[in-house]
């Protein structure tokens, strides 16, 4: 039988940098676009435009928001928190 020759030993890890401080200030959070006519979920009506059938969110799901309705005053809000108007 052929003799197995002798492995090498393993070549060592190189030493790991040393961490780098944190930055001074976070950098700051990306722009959000403006929405100029928000849904009651609070995104925009191109959210509810989607090519399966419905008009639910495409963001928050159907659960979430089943169809895009307007923002409205004090008192749709109201009626919509009481659940008297969808």
């Amino acid at each position: 039988m052929p003799a197995v020759p002798a492995q090498r030993k393993p070549a060592s890890a190189p030493a790991s940098r040393e961490p780098e401080a944190p930055p001074v200030t976070p950098p700051a959070p990306p722009v959000q676009p403006t929405v100029v006519e928000p849904c009651t979920c609070g995104h925009a009506r191109e959210a509810h435009e989607h090519y399966r059938p419905g008009t639910d969110c495409g963001v928050c799901g159907a659960t979430g928001c089943s169809a895009y309705r307007a923002r409205g005053g004090s008192v749709s809000g109201m009626l919509r928190r009481l659940g008297l108007i969808d």
